[in-house]
């Protein structure tokens, strides 16, 4: 015979498992395509268990992907809040500002990222590509080459590597690089590009 207690587990069991349909489905969808009733599933999940992390991220990303960037980062923040020791939490919300051109709040939490966890390899190479993007080389290239060590088969690194180097005026740098990334994937056109360009130049 169940107590109350045991109804009450039990009636907080069943929640939990619709808030984890709701957000299965909603992934399902986003991944054909339907992002309108993806967005609404997770929403729903959201009303029904406001403190069920996954929701938030879930939502967060799609709408990101969507370019309601100003959506998403409510709900990102809201998940860091909850779980402010996620450092995937402040990598997300970086790539969003990223994306959006707010270049300070990206720093801001792709650097928070790595305060948590200073081996985050994902906050690691963004805020090395942001610093590229923003001129300052050096700081850059310490990044990036890190996230190398780590990954020594990621073909972005080593053309931001290459290009690194290059505005460092290290042309023998940039070379060995950009072959290497060539090596891996031939199909790398930029790459091949500033390759052929770089040779060019130096007839």
């Amino acid at each position: 015979m169940n107590t109350p207690d045991d109804n009450f587990t039990n009636i907080d069991f069943l929640e939990t498992e619709s808030v984890v349909s709701l957000n299965e489905i909603g992934t399902r969808l986003a991944n054909a395509g339907d992002m309108q009733k993806a967005e609404e599933h997770f929403v729903k999940a959201i009303e029904l268990d406001p403190g069920f992390p996954q929701s938030y991220h879930n939502l967060g990303i799609l709408l990101a992907a969507q370019n309601k960037t100003g959506e998403a980062t409510k709900n990102l923040e809201k998940l860091i809040e909850m779980e402010p020791n996620d450092p995937e939490h402040y990598n997300n919300l970086g790539i969003v500002y990223f994306l959006e051109g707010s270049y300070s709040e990206a720093e801001s939490y792709f650097t928070k990222a790595l305060e948590v966890d200073n081996d985050h390899a994902d906050a690691m190479f963004n805020l090395g590509k942001l610093l590229f993007n923003l001129e300052r080389t050096d700081e850059a290239l310490s990044l990036i080459e890190r996230f190398h060590n780590t990954d020594n088969l990621n073909t972005e690194a080593m053309d931001v590597l290459g290009m690194c180097f290059l505005r460092k005026n290290n042309r023998e740098k940039a070379k060995f690089f950009w072959e290497k990334a060539l090596d891996i994937d031939p199909d790398l056109f930029q790459v091949r590009n500033r390759l052929r360009k770089l040779n060019v130049s130096g007839l």
